[in-house]
């Protein structure tokens, strides 16, 4: 426990009960499960189980990120009990393996069994998760960047490694760099360096024995289709995902949404619906146990969130504009305020059912919303979803509140 001076001048013991207490009652009152939070968060439902009843200390990087997700402006993150130096240099002994709440956020095909490959895994890991953090400030192009020095130099490193298991690690943690690549170029509008980074995570993941990663290279792939309107592949391809033999439930839910999504553009209506269910019903399985220790998270950290915004961006292309606006209104309500590429799309689809909508009132506060969202992201899919905005808008600029928005998001890219 550390003492920490009070408002009176004296001083109050702030220990690991008080952070986990603090934490699991903010947590309860959001409505999140462990699994749910720890998605938020990237850390596991067990440490996050433990830190709650007080049997580990959270370090400084996780108060933070729990104060942030859950709105507590800097009140919860005051809990946490701070580390001696005499606690904080401590090793474990050198042929220990890490204990499994070190790798949470990355779970590893094979522990690799030397020290250095041990180390130098975790940092990757960690450097991934805080790179999709900055993803969500810095314009893509720049990501891509980073990206690309990190997965040479873990290409480096297998070639170096001294265990089997050390290079199919590295190898696992290459393909995950990859697909992150392959989305942030996506976003930067270069479609083609998408196409390669996907190819490249599929050969990547296909040679560490990482399935679940090769299986989601089809979402990816079936993404770059639906922006381009090719409803016929975004099908195909998620079809293909979904009845993969190697595809996990987390797979096949994305895979069904993504399908939902294809059918939607395609007008069909029952098949839209029907994919829908699959991915609803699917989700439960995604919820609940502990993480696996093949990869990183494949796809969004945000997957269990995704029901009604999928739900309303298709009943917008199935033309019921009003249902469609409801739907995603209701999850952008809760929806982290972390995630701001995710917040800025679905807002952009909110605003454009609006509008189709007829609600022209919570469109223009949308439409302002949505330019906060967005700034600075320099996002490509976002953008297309302006698009269809603006061109919507162009119906009616005899009005002067649809001509301000009409402005608003031509000065902005649109």
């Amino acid at each position: 426990m550390v003492a920490l001076p009070t408002a009176s001048g004296r001083s109050s013991v702030v220990s690991g009960e008080d952070f986990g207490r603090g934490l699991r009652e903010r947590r309860m009152r959001a409505g999140l499960s462990l699994s749910q939070f720890g998605a938020l968060v990237h850390f596991s439902p067990s440490y996050l189980s433990r830190i709650e009843a007080g049997e580990r200390p959270a370090g400084g990087k996780l108060a933070q990120a729990c104060d942030r997700v859950l709105g507590a402006d800097g009140a919860l993150a005051a809990l946490a009990p701070a580390r001696s130096p005499r606690t904080v240099a401590r090793q474990p002994p050198p042929d220990s393996e890490p204990p499994d709440d070190v790798l949470a956020t990355g779970y590893v095909a094979a522990p690799p069994r030397g020290r250095d490959d041990e180390d130098d895994l975790v940092h990757f890991v960690t450097g991934l998760i805080r790179l999709r953090g900055l993803a969500q400030r810095l314009p893509p192009a720049l990501v891509v960047e980073q990206l690309v020095s990190s997965v040479r130099t873990l290409d480096v490193l297998a070639r170096a490694a001294r265990a089997p298991a050390g290079r199919l690690a590295y190898l696992e943690a290459s393909a995950f760099y990859s697909d992150f690549a392959g989305w942030m170029s996506q976003e930067a509008g270069d479609g083609r360096a998408a196409e390669r980074w996907i190819g490249r995570t599929e050969r990547l993941a296909a040679e560490a024995g990482s399935p679940e990663l090769a299986d989601h290279a089809l979402i990816r792939r079936a993404g770059l289709a639906l922006y381009r309107g090719d409803a016929e592949t975004v099908v195909r391809l998620a079809v293909e995902a979904g009845r993969r033999s190697t595809a996990s439930p987390r797979v096949r839910a994305l895979a069904a949404y993504r399908e939902a999504q294809g059918l939607a553009l395609a007008a069909d209506a029952a098949g839209c619906a029907s994919a829908l269910d699959r991915g609803a019903e699917l989700l439960d399985g995604i919820l609940t146990g502990r993480p696996s220790r093949t990869g990183l998270l494949v796809g969004s950290a945000l997957t269990s969130r995704r029901h009604g915004l999928i739900r309303g961006w298709c009943l917008y292309d199935l033309g019921r504009p009003d249902e469609a606006a409801a739907a995603i209104a209701a999850e952008l309500e809760t929806f982290p305020t972390a995630s701001r590429r995710a917040r800025a799309l679905f807002t952009a689809r909110l605003a454009l059912c609006q509008t189709a909508a007829g609600d022209r009132s919570a469109a223009v506060r949308t439409v302002r919303e949505l330019l906060r969202e967005s700034a600075g992201l320099s996002s490509c899919t976002v953008l297309s979803q302006q698009r269809l905005l603006a061109a919507q808008l162009r119906r009616h600029l005899r009005r002067p509140d649809m001509r301000e928005l009409y402005l608003s998001l031509t000065t902005a890219g649109a």
